[in-house]
């Protein structure tokens, strides 16, 4: 068996895509304000700091241009070198690759989130100290969207076991487990064949006690729009904001277009939740098609041929 079915390729892209897609206008917390600078179309709008003047938000990617990644979209292509060059899940590997990409003199050069910074001033300090230990984990004590962000290639190569290191690398936070649990079944159940519907099923099986009360409003607000819930629910980098905002998403959207639409005009933290609801939605409906990626958003991806390349690579590492 190849390392990626169908599904699991298309649950990378559609990570990608999606993040990619939001970029442009990610942090800006004014839904009017996104409405009126993009329209109803408002995937792969360049950033410009002119969309963000006179508007809550914060304009973070003035160094990026279409078609680039947020630093969300980065910790995918982290994870997907990672095991491209190791096949098995090596956290080992991961953590060094995540330190020579995001820290200094690495090839990224943009905003560094919170979740990242901690963890890269944790790890240089430990390299002072004597050296990074296996039994101890770097992260930040963080609990935003960074700590999901690099799942979608672990769960499409079948490796849903490690997890928990995964999200602790970066996010060392028992909460930051707990959701990324919940987002970890929700990919597992899609690129398994599951529906949209029956994969927030799954998120909610997968929740623990104390945050499933706010992970059901999702279900409870299906008659409202996916701006709508997410101003109510929150905007912000949170996961107990951001996770059940895609939920939401993804039971009143029919398409990965109108989903990543619906989600960049739902503004603030767009990206982050972009990046679980778009790997959620490739995996379920593929590339191409009324319901599908579509294949010129992938064409628009600033890395598209790197990122094929890396997906050959990991079929020759042997995962599977």
């Amino acid at each position: 068996m190849t390392l990626l079915t169908e599904r699991s390729h298309a649950m990378i892209w559609g990570a990608l895509v999606a993040d990619a897609a939001s970029m442009g206008l990610h942090w800006i917390y004014d839904q009017a304000r996104i409405a009126e600078v993009a329209g109803e179309r408002p995937e792969f709008h360049g950033p410009d700091a002119a969309d963000f003047e006179g508007a809550k938000g914060y304009f973070a990617h003035g160094g990026r241009r279409r078609g680039m990644q947020s630093q969300y979209g980065e910790q995918v292509l982290v994870m997907l070198r990672s095991l491209a060059a190791t096949g098995p899940y090596d956290r080992a590997t991961y953590e060094a690759m995540f330190q020579a990409h995001f820290g200094y003199g690495g090839a990224y050069v943009g905003y560094i989130d919170r979740a990242t910074r901690d963890t890269l001033d944790n790890l240089a300090q430990a390299d002072r100290m004597g050296g990074v230990e296996a039994a101890t984990f770097y992260g930040s004590d963080d609990t935003q969207l960074p700590a999901v962000a690099k799942l979608p290639p672990l769960i499409a190569t079948g490796q849903v076991d490690e997890v928990t290191s995964a999200i602790r690398v970066t996010n060392n936070s028992d909460q930051a487990e707990a959701y990324g649990r919940v987002v970890a079944a929700m990919l597992q159940a899609a690129v398994q064949g599951a529906a949209p519907a029956e994969v927030v099923k799954s998120g909610l099986s997968a929740a623990a006690p104390e945050i499933a009360e706010g992970l059901a409003r999702a279900v409870q607000a299906t008659g409202q729009s996916v701006p709508e819930f997410t101003a109510e629910v929150g905007m912000a980098c949170e996961l107990a904001f951001g996770v059940p905002s895609v939920m939401h998403a993804l039971l009143v959207t029919g398409s990965f277009t109108e989903a990543v639409r619906q989600n960049i005009l739902a503004g603030g933290d767009s990206c982050g939740r972009a990046v679980v609801l778009g790997a959620i939605l490739g995996a379920c409906h593929g590339i191409g098609g009324d319901q599908g990626i579509p294949v010129e958003w992938v064409d628009a991806l600033a890395h598209r041929d790197d990122v094929r390349a890396l997906m050959d690579e990991c079929a020759g590492a042997g995962t599977g």
